[in-house]
């Protein structure tokens, strides 16, 4: 037996109240149905929701992308300034290695003709960018295939950031809806392969600086080490060279300087260096060697006193012995030697006052 619902309508202001019967069947359709539409209705109202936030944020997005690429175009404007910053600095570099003999020119030169068709080398202080001017070319980085690299790898990552990675292995043009979506790829590319070249040249004069800079010191320690004073004021009363021997009378080889000078006046060194003999030596008298590197030795005889022993380091001007009369000596002076490879020279080579 069917079932029915039994509606009854009860009229405001008149009489009789009218009744209605409704399967059950068809109530409860009724009642899933406005359910469904209620449910329906919530749904919609969450949707719209979630599009309205996703339109604010997509709003924010764009701005944040446009300040994104403004930042980047801000930062390459400072790549390239950084760029010429660098090309001076090599530039000063380059100058100073050719400065102190570093770098010689003239075999890098390019070949011309004079007026009289006479073969020369040139040379243009400009041309010392040429190398790094190769390596901070920015104006065709698209074709560098460093850059192409780069550029694939940040379009991997924005395609997976999208979620486009599925898309691609189907249709192989999720890469141009990466750039469509952000358009900061070869941006980002652009920028991360300028910061690496930039970084290489840095690296690179850096590596240069500092080999000029030891180049500098080896030549400082040098010229510390070179015997460029005479080693004690003075009278020279014997050159270096052929002289008849005070002693045997014979003609014979004097390998140094004789300066005359009072008893007990001081000898100085002439250079850095370090005392390899300090003591008496037959002929000499009290005796003093000093090695100064760079297989420059000097010797100083006929002391009267010693102030300075064996192994002993010293600077230029420190005291090393007094003048004296000892040894095979016809008077009060120092003989000084000076001895290149274990050959004697003239001292008077090396003396610049």
């Amino acid at each position: 037996m069917d079932k029915y619902y039994t509606v009854m309508v009860i009229p405001e202001r008149q009489k009789g109240v009218k009744s209605f019967k409704i399967p059950a069947l068809v109530f409860r359709s009724i009642a899933f149905i406005s359910v469904m539409v209620f449910l329906l209705l919530g749904v919609l109202a969450y949707d719209y929701w979630k599009i309205l936030q996703q339109v604010y944020e997509n709003k924010h997005l764009s701005i944040e992308n446009r300040q994104l690429k403004e930042q980047i175009q801000l930062f390459q404007m400072k790549m390239n300034s950084l760029a010429d910053d660098l090309k001076r600095i090599h530039t000063f570099e380059r100058k100073l290695r050719v400065i102190t003999g570093l770098e010689d020119v003239t075999e890098k030169g390019p070949v011309f003709k004079d007026e009289e068709g006479t073969q020369k080398e040139k040379y243009d202080m400009d041309d010392l960018n040429s190398s790094l001017d190769i390596k901070l070319k920015f104006e065709n980085i698209d074709d560098q295939p460093a850059f192409q690299e780069l550029k694939s790898l940040y379009d991997k990552k924005i395609a997976t950031s999208l979620g486009l990675e599925k898309s691609y292995l189907l249709t192989k043009q999720w890469s141009e809806l990466a750039r469509r979506s952000f358009g900061l790829s070869s941006d980002y590319a652009r920028f991360d392969y300028q910061y690496g070249e930039v970084k290489s040249v840095v690296s690179t004069i850096e590596k240069n600086i500092h080999s000029l800079d030891q180049h500098l010191l080896d030549k400082e320690s040098f010229l510390n080490s070179t015997p460029t004073t005479l080693p004690s004021p003075g009278w020279i009363t014997s050159y270096f060279g052929q002289r008849v021997s005070p002693h045997s009378g014979t003609l014979k080889m004097h390998e140094g300087l004789d300066v005359g000078g009072p008893i007990g006046t001081p000898i100085r060194a002439p250079a850095d260096g370090i005392v390899t003999f300090s003591g008496e030596k037959s002929g000499f008298g009290k005796f003093v060697q000093v090695d100064h590197g760079y297989g420059i030795e000097t010797i100083y005889a006929h002391s009267s006193a010693l102030h300075v022993r064996s192994g002993q380091t010293i600077k230029r001007g420190h005291l090393l012995a007094s003048i004296g009369n000892t040894g095979y000596s016809t008077g009060p002076h120092l003989h000084y030697e000076v001895r290149v490879n274990g050959i004697a020279v003239d001292p008077l080579y090396f003396i610049l006052e």
